[in-house]
């Protein structure tokens, strides 16, 4: 889990997926001068300055075809300004084993320093929730989002009548991961947007990574991926 300052104040979550690569989401690169984004590796709570973690600056930003009308292709690379130490702390989270897999009815979980409740404050230390995977066309069909809101490139996870539980401001760019039968853990989908935190019928709306796992590797061939 990586941590996205700008001008040093924290705003967005990220991922190593290698020693000199960070995935994140588009909007929480376009439009900003991503030389001044520090990202920050080896956090649990933010608010401790007797820790130094471990940070780097943001030499490139590579964005898909990124629309803030209608958060399509909401996922960005963000190359490093040196390679990042791998320690029992830092870790670069694994690529989807399976590109064909829709996760539908996996228990993802999701991390980040977000808000606990809509508008509140962002947390100090670090929180996880999980949510199960639900199929796009649950999505699209059984809750306040329209089809046309919910693209291919994107998965839906929460409860649907419930909500309670979801992903919220400033966990954006942040992962959902998913446990594989061999115990690792694996990217299957990037926090993107949602309306509000944890609404019933409007569960959160992630990238669907298994849908950029060409682009991931073929813009981050030089950094050093973690065997599969």
């Amino acid at each position: 889990m990586a941590r996205l300052s700008y001008f040093n104040r924290f705003y967005c979550g990220g991922m190593l997926i290698n020693d000199r690569y960070v995935l994140t989401a588009a909007h929480c690169v376009k439009g900003f001068m991503w030389f001044m984004i520090k990202v920050t590796f080896g956090e649990h709570n933010r608010c401790d300055d007797s820790v130094r973690p471990e940070s780097r600056f943001v030499l490139r930003a590579i964005a898909q075809k990124f629309s803030f009308l209608n958060f399509d292709n909401d996922i960005a690379l963000l190359r490093l300004n040196d390679r990042v130490p791998i320690t029992d702390f830092i870790r670069p989270i694994c690529l989807p084993s399976d590109p064909d897999n829709a996760y539908v009815g996996t228990n993802g979980t999701a991390t980040g320093w977000g808000t606990l409740k809509e508008d509140g404050k962002p947390s100090c230390i670090l929180q996880e929730v999980e949510v199960p995977v639900l199929s796009n066309e649950v999505c699209s069909t059984q809750t306040n989002y329209t089809a046309s809101m919910i693209t291919d490139n994107m998965m839906c996870a929460g409860y649907l009548g419930v909500g309670e539980k979801d992903s919220c401001q400033g966990d954006s760019g942040g992962p959902l991961i998913a446990e594989r039968e061999d115990k690792r853990y694996e990217l299957i989908g990037v926090v993107s947007w949602g309306n509000g935190c944890a609404r019933p019928y409007y569960p959160g709306v992630y990238t669907r990574v298994t849908r950029y796992l060409d682009w991931i590797r073929e813009n981050s061939k030089d950094g050093c991926f973690c065997s599969e």
